[in-house]
């Protein structure tokens, strides 16, 4: 019996983030991104339009200080490939394999500003930033398998970004992340006998990965100070 799923992983993840945030008095963040999602593996070496498909995050965020943050999220959308996309050679081409079916993640990352861009005394409003963590992600919609694995996988999101925040309220900014994977069936393509001149074998030596490049918005939540305790020091009878 599963005694944790991903929704309840994400969930207790983010009760942590923040109230560990209001406990140190920090300041957490809400947001969503719209982006796209692509596939890099035995089918296709570099990004290829026909592979890319629409994809969308949610994010809880706080700050551990002005230049470290950690961040518990998910993202999910239409991940998908085609040898006829972009083909990687004459094996490819004769092969005509094809995949799509939706990737549903769950990460829990940390984010570094390399800029001070949240301290009150800096008039700066923007920084570039570095994220790492560790997820899992399950592959839903998968219709045929070469052979017996789980659709259910670990998954090292690593990239780079840039926030832009008008004011304390809002923030907006772009990020493009890798998701390193150690697995090499999200084609469904992997090892094979060479000897099968119907070409249905890939690489097992160089794993599959999927990347995410998306435009993020966030609100910050703040914490409302009750005024009843600084009050009654000031009461004198």
């Amino acid at each position: 019996m599963r005694l944790f799923s991903p929704a309840t992983l994400l969930l207790v993840v983010g009760v942590v983030l923040l109230t560990g945030g209001r406990a140190r008095g920090q300041k957490n963040e809400i947001g969503g991104s719209l982006g796209t999602v692509f596939y890099t593996g035995d089918m296709a070496r570099t990004w290829a339009p026909a592979n890319t498909g629409v994809a969308g995050m949610i994010f809880l965020r706080t700050f551990i200080n002005d230049h470290l943050s950690l961040r518990a999220a998910y993202m999910g959308g239409n991940l998908k490939g085609s040898d006829t996309a972009k083909p990687v050679d004459a094996f490819a081409v004769a092969r005509a394999a094809s995949f799509s079916y939706f990737v549903s993640e769950f990460t829990g990352s940390f984010e570094y500003y390399f800029l001070d861009f949240r301290s009150k005394r800096t008039r700066l409003k923007f920084s570039p930033y570095f994220h790492g963590g560790l997820g899992i992600f399950a592959m839903i919609g998968v219709k045929e398998r070469s052979t017996t694995y789980s659709t259910v996988q670990v998954a090292v999101p690593l990239g780079v970004g840039i926030t832009y925040r008008p004011n304390k309220l809002w923030s907006v900014g772009l990020e493009f992340g890798t998701r390193v994977l150690f697995f090499d069936y999200l084609d469904n393509v992997s090892e094979g006998d060479v000897f099968n001149k119907n070409y249905q074998y890939g690489n097992k030596y160089d794993n599959d990965n999927y990347h995410y490049f998306g435009i993020t918005l966030s609100r910050t939540l703040y914490k409302i100070y009750c005024p009843t305790l600084s009050l009654q020091k000031g009461y004198r009878r």
